[in-house]
């Protein structure tokens, strides 16, 4: 009893804790120590089937994709040249109309202008008749320098005969001084023929001033008498129609717009990086890209595929690049493209292929001409990697990645024509795994459809 009393006591103590967990982990140790240890033994890897296809160089096309409005390459918004009531308007200018070129659509009352022309004309003509006047004038002034200069040689020589006899006392003073005055009369009508002979010049060049002034006169009322008949430049489509008959309008208001019908375009914006590949290794006859500056992109061979964007899948449309914008988008970063698409309003089937018309929203396939490339499937590549199918094991490659587009890459670098590239996907991929092989024949076939632009968008 005294002991049981002892062991109550012990365990109550706080130094019994410390014991009692160094018993436990003692314990612990020895049941650790005694477990029977693993079977140990040599376990086979499993085989895994894969899906692979053949690494080819075959014909490929860079495709790039952008979307744009279309509006015609000939776009007329007529405004009024001169001031005056509109007198007639066709019939047929009305919005959606089409109407041929040199159509007379309006024309403004030309009665001011058609006095105007008439005055300048008659100013011109009284200007030539004075410049016809000035010639009959400076004739006879001529013709009178030659009488005016005899008569005062004759009178000189009387003055002088006259001066003689006077010295001599057959004359008298008076007569003498007469004779004087007659001569000096004379020089007067001489150095006035002179005067107006010297004169003739200047009043010449005055006329000839007055005659390029009403010239220009006449010139400038025939282009206003002219410009008070509007006539179509172009066929077009008729747009918004800003005015009526018998409307007053002064220069520079609006009369009506107009579409041509010959030719639309579409500014595509693209991303820069795909216009890049658009370009990579374009080149005119051989001898590398020129200068944009009078650059034909025909001869580039790109190729532009046009759709309408919630239109029929039949609406499809030929285009060709004509230009490249000027700068990048300051928000998208994209640089625009300018497509042409000729004789948008021929072939048209109703409810299948609707007309190009101003407004529409299209997406814009640009394709480069095709140039050969090694291809793979994009799911093949594995950041930066391809799995390779060699002997039934695993092999793990680097590659160089040329550009991804649609449902394929572009390799440049780390794959050989033949070889045996996995498109499952492997988890885990281990490099040496055995493999259990077979070929992706779809896939296969389809890889040069894509490489030829005719799959999906980059």
């Amino acid at each position: 009893m005294n002991k049981l009393n002892s062991f109550h006591t012990f365990i109550s103590r706080k130094q019994a804790l410390p014991a009692f967990a160094l018993g436990g982990l003692l314990i612990a140790v020895l049941l650790v120590k005694l477990q029977p240890g693993p079977a140990h033994g040599t376990a086979a890897l499993r085989v895994s089937s894969v899906e692979v296809v053949g690494a080819q160089v075959m014909p490929t096309r860079a495709l790039a994709v952008g979307f744009g409005e279309v509006s015609p390459s000939l776009f007329l918004r007529a405004n009024a040249e001169v001031t005056g009531r509109i007198v007639y308007v066709h019939p047929e200018l009305k919005q959606g109309a089409f109407l041929k070129e040199g159509t007379p659509v309006l024309r403004i009352d030309d009665t001011s202008y058609v006095l105007a022309l008439a005055q300048a004309r008659a100013d011109l003509a009284a200007n030539r008749a004075n410049k016809e006047e000035l010639s009959v004038e400076k004739s006879n002034t001529e013709a009178s320098l030659v009488i005016a200069r005899r008569n005062l040689k004759i009178g000189e020589n009387e003055l002088a005969r006259k001066k003689k006899l006077l010295k001599q006392g057959s004359v008298s003073r008076s007569s003498a001084d007469k004779e004087e005055q007659s001569v000096l009369r004379l020089r007067q009508e001489l150095q006035n023929l002179l005067s107006q002979d010297s004169l003739m010049p200047s009043r010449g060049q005055v006329i000839d001033a007055q005659i390029a002034r009403a010239e220009a006169q006449v010139k400038d009322s025939d282009y206003k008498l002219k410009r008070t008949e509007i006539l179509l430049p172009f066929a077009a489509r008729v747009g918004e129609v800003h005015v009526e008959v018998g409307q007053f309008v002064m220069t520079n208001s609006p009369l009506f717009d107009a579409s041509g019908m010959a030719q639309v375009e579409i500014s595509a914006e693209l991303p820069l990086m795909h216009a890049r590949y658009l370009f990579q290794g374009l080149s005119v006859n051989g001898e590398g890209m020129p200068g944009l500056a009078g650059l034909d992109f025909s001869s580039l061979g790109l190729e532009a595929r046009v759709s309408l964007i919630g239109g029929p899948p039949e609406a499809k449309w030929q285009g060709r690049v004509v230009r490249i914008g000027d700068a990048l988008d300051n928000v998208s970063r994209t640089i625009s493209m300018v497509v042409a698409v000729d004789s948008p309003y021929t072939q048209v089937i109703p409810g299948q292929r609707p007309p190009l018309i101003r407004g529409m929203y299209t997406r814009i396939e640009l394709l480069a001409p095709a140039t050969p490339a090694m291809v793979i499937p994009r799911r093949a590549l594995h950041q930066g990697k391809v799995y390779v199918a060699h002997n039934n094991k695993l092999q793990i490659r680097e590659v160089e990645l040329e550009y991804h587009q649609g449902e394929f890459s572009v390799i440049s670098a780390g794959i050989r024509v033949g070889e045996q590239v996995i498109v499952t996907d492997l988890v885990p991929a281990l490099a040496g795994m055995p493999l259990e092989v077979s070929t992706d024949k779809a896939l296969q076939d389809r890889l040069p459809i894509l490489a030829m632009g005719e799959g999906g968008a980059p």
